[in-house]
């Protein structure tokens, strides 16, 4: 028996979503696509409800800001519209930048969409460490510790490549 055994068909937190059996990725990144903050959960969950924990692992990088005057903005792409969200993202002095579902509008019209300029470096975080770590591709591990343990070690390693590139700045 390996310490990392082959989890096939299943293992912890591995549910059935809208495209079959697996887990979801979450991932918070900055303003610049580098990651901050990343957890999984079963593919069957609601990604919206994953926002609020994302956000309490940095509270503590949010608060010097807010304490600034200077007010945090939450990007996210038309999935995560839901008034109870925009609302507790408001209570917690966080902008909500997210666009409304449109429901019903016909396709000939097109409406400008400015977030969609934006959500490439969202997705362009999610390749990198797609691309670079192959493990985490695909979740091999039946436990949720260890899969997050290779999640969490592939954004210590970018954040440790970012600070030889720039010489610890």
């Amino acid at each position: 028996m390996a310490f990392f055994s082959g989890g096939k068909g299943g293992g912890e937190a591995v549910d059935y979503g809208y495209k079959g059996k697996g887990v979801t990725t979450h991932l918070l990144v900055d303003a610049f696509g580098q990651p901050l903050r990343v957890t999984s959960t079963g593919a069957s969950g609601e990604e919206r409800r994953q926002v609020a924990p994302l956000l309490g692992k940095i509270s503590s990088w949010l608060k010097p800001l807010i304490s600034q005057g200077i007010t945090p903005i939450l990007e996210a792409d038309k999935g995560y519209d839901a008034e109870w969200l925009r609302l507790e993202l408001l209570a917690h002095k966080i902008f909500p930048y997210i666009p409304y579902r449109q429901f019903g509008t016909p396709k000939e019209e097109k409406s400008i969409r400015v977030l969609e300029k934006y959500r490439w470096k969202v997705e362009r975080g999610i390749s990198w460490l797609q691309r670079k770590y192959r493990r985490v591709v695909i979740r091999w591990e039946r436990r949720v510790k260890y899969w997050e343990g290779f999640l969490g070690l592939g954004i210590l390693v970018y954040w440790m490549r970012q600070l030889v590139v720039c010489g610890f700045c």
